[in-house]
């Protein structure tokens, strides 16, 4: 693993694909915020949360993790792809101005896509699906091959994650959030469809994929390592899908309480002034 700290990728499908989304954004709430929303100051908060998604975006596919992910470690694969579903994905959505998301999803050619691909079912068999056809062998050993389609794999994995949180986090009327319930059988149900795949990386007798087997063994032989990735999976699943599962609780749970404790307005009785 010489010089592995000094790996810092500069790959221009991950470099064109970031740059592109920081200056279309910065665009948008700078140069077009007037024509797209007249009068609305600039979002300093929301902004700073898109751009915190970029560069953790870049920490996760540009620095020396991507080389020890891709030529090394399974389990450093895994802590790329939790920061990609879990925290980069949520940043970039909450930085998003609804003045932006609706000329972007709400035009004629999009809106029918997004609604079909925002409806709960939707969203939860399209990231799993795709989160475990992904970790398929020949398909992961063939873009741990090549850079430029390991990175289209993750920035794929980046719209996947966005379409799985927007049930739970949209800002859009006309795409809504379902009712507390349903999301909360949404993030109960998620961890269930990953147990499969879950439990055949963590508890294989063997390594599944051949570019681990054939790595230096420094820290871990290739099969532990294969149990750490696939335990890293599971267990910070639990708090990735557990969180927002207590938040989305609680917040329901005071808003029934303080509905249940409303005055009642009865109609006035006939004959009573």
């Amino acid at each position: 693993m010489p010089d592995l700290y000094l790996s810092w990728q500069l790959d221009p499908v991950l470099i064109g694909g970031l740059l592109t989304l920081t200056v279309s954004y910065t665009l948008a709430v700078g140069p077009l915020r007037p024509r797209l929303a007249p009068k609305i100051p600039f979002p300093r908060r929301q902004a700073l949360l898109f751009y915190s998604g970029i560069a953790l975006m870049y920490l996760a596919e540009g620095s020396p993790l991507h080389d020890l992910a891709e030529r090394y470690l399974f389990s450093a694969h895994m802590v790329q792809h939790l920061l990609i579903n879990y925290l980069v994905a949520t940043l970039l959505l909450w930085g998003m101005p609804t003045w932006i998301l609706r000329p972007l999803l709400l035009n004629a050619v999009v809106a029918p896509v997004a609604r079909l691909l925002t409806k709960p079912l939707v969203a939860l068999l399209v990231f799993n699906i795709l989160f475990s056809l992904w970790h398929l062998p020949t398909i992961y050993d063939e873009a741990l091959r090549s850079s430029a389609l390991h990175h289209f794999e993750h920035l794929l994995f980046l719209l996947t994650s966005a379409i799985f949180w927007w049930p739970l986090m949209s800002p859009l009327p006309e795409l809504p959030r379902p009712a507390p319930l349903v999301q909360l059988l949404y993030l109960f149900v998620t961890p269930i469809l990953q147990l499969p795949l879950f439990g055949i990386v963590t508890f294989a007798n063997r390594s599944l994929y051949e570019t681990y087997s054939a790595a230096p063994q420094f820290w871990l032989s290739a099969v532990s390592d294969q149990a750490l990735g696939g335990a890293l999976m599971k267990v910070l699943s639990l708090f990735g899908y557990g969180i927002p599962f207590i938040l989305i609780f609680f917040r329901w749970y005071r808003r029934e309480s303080r509905n249940r404790h409303l005055p009642v307005h009865l109609p006035p009785q006939p004959g009573r002034s």
